[in-house]
């Protein structure tokens, strides 16, 4: 792990320590159940915030190949949510930018490739990049073509000398996992066909700050994206910010998308673009991740109360969605196996490990049924409402659910509850 000393968009300097979450373990890198003596080594967890373009990122670089490996534990697939919005996000852009079997579109980070299902099935040629080799076997077993691959400019001379150049390049919450966010982008951009389009999606990071969705921030994100910092990184490399979409993915995401200088930007795109802007710059500099800071000791305290309480009242706590979030969440906080006996997951991939740090085991979603506890944590609170449905098809007795993000949320589910 090194210290960075430039902004990993422009290059220039960054402020001091703005938030920091303690020292964490990589929140992906799950242990097996009985390998070791469940210790995983941490590192910092820092924000800091460039002076120049303004862009939050973590104060700290740990290699992409300590996260990105044949051991990869995340599937896009595994949340029917996401599924859906796969689904959705497909379908608007082949209309919106007529693709069809003459175009191909590329994505970095590919997981799976759950997205580029939906637009192989519109008849659309693909190709996934994806440095996990486990995910990308997924991928090419479900019948989508996909290289085993960090993107770089190594990467994409490669995909034109052997595929040609795509009309849309895709990192769908990708971007913020490279630690080289410019070079990433330049190769992008040398990519794409002159009528082309990047299209990013990512956590909108005025999120984390209004909402205190503090846990996206970990290791595996190295920065926190906006429209003023890509803007400024457009403005220098010959491309503009053509639209900003909502979405409502993570708790609050931005699809954004970059297009060569010299094409129009519509009215009501532009509109969106300043509106965000606005936002952004209310929120600028490292003040806003200091108040953050001194909020969640608040609610740290708060939370950890939620949790001793029930155990002292000797009811049973479990967790649903061993998600990035929940390693953030457990050692925010404190907690461990002792407070939280298992956490449920859908993905196989994670079935059988455990919470990095806290230790927590990770059972198959069954284990809600058949082991049913008094109470359950959403880590996935950004799916709060699937969770629910989840647990309260598989206990018999009330059961309450409890919501970490953005306060301290509850609900009984289960047992006839409504």
């Amino acid at each position: 792990m090194s210290q960075i000393q430039a902004c990993r968009l422009c290059g220039s300097a960054v402020s001091g320590t703005a938030l920091s979450l303690g020292d964490q373990p990589i929140s992906n890198r799950l242990p097996l159940q009985g390998d070791g003596d469940g210790t995983a080594p941490v590192y910092p967890l820092n924000i800091v915030v460039c002076t120049s373009c303004g862009l939050p990122q973590l104060e700290h670089n740990l290699a992409a190949e300590e996260h990105f490996h044949d051991d990869y534990t995340y599937v896009s697939g595994a949340s029917s949510t996401w599924v859906e919005h796969c689904r959705d996000y497909a379908g608007q852009l082949v209309r919106d930018f007529g693709l069809g079997p003459d175009d191909l579109v590329v994505e970095a980070g590919s997981n799976d490739g759950t997205l580029l299902r939906f637009f192989a099935e519109a008849g659309v040629r693909v190709l996934g990049v994806e440095p996990s080799g486990n995910v990308a076997e997924i991928a090419r077993a479900n019948g989508i073509p996909t290289l085993t691959a960090f993107f770089n400019e190594e990467t994409a001379r490669n995909i034109v000398e052997s595929q040609g150049r795509p009309k849309l390049f895709i990192g769908n919450n990708v971007l913020a996992h490279v630690p080289d966010t410019d070079g990433f982008l330049q190769a992008a951009r040398d990519l794409i066909t002159d009528d082309g389009a990047l299209c990013f999606e990512f956590p909108h990071f005025t999120r984390i700050l209004t909402h205190r969705y503090f846990d996206t921030i970990y290791h595996e994100h190295y920065c926190y994206l906006g429209v003023g910092p890509l803007s400024a990184w457009a403005k220098t490399h010959g491309m503009v910010v053509a639209d900003v979409q909502p979405q409502s993915t993570h708790g609050g995401s931005l699809r954004l998308f970059l297009e060569k200088q010299g094409r129009p930007v519509g009215e009501a795109a532009q509109g969106r673009i300043d509106r965000y802007l606005a936002e952004e710059s209310g929120l600028a500099g490292a003040a806003p991740w200091q108040q953050l800071e001194q909020w969640l000791g608040d609610w740290r305290s708060r939370f950890r109360g939620t949790v001793s309480e029930l155990r002292s009242a000797g009811k049973t706590v479990a967790a649903y969605a061993a998600a990035s979030k929940a390693t953030v969440l457990s050692n925010y906080l404190g907690l461990t196996a002792n407070d939280v006996e298992w956490c449920c997951d859908a993905s196989p991939l994670k079935q059988g490990r455990l919470i990095p740090g806290a230790n927590i085991p990770i059972v198959v979603p069954a284990t809600l049924r058949d082991d049913p506890p008094d109470a359950v944590i959403a880590f996935a609170w950004n799916i709060f409402d699937e969770i629910a449905d989840v647990v309260a098809a598989n206990v018999v007795q009330e059961t309450l659910l409890i919501r970490p993000l953005p306060d301290i949320e509850t609900r009984t589910v289960g047992g006839g509850a409504q």
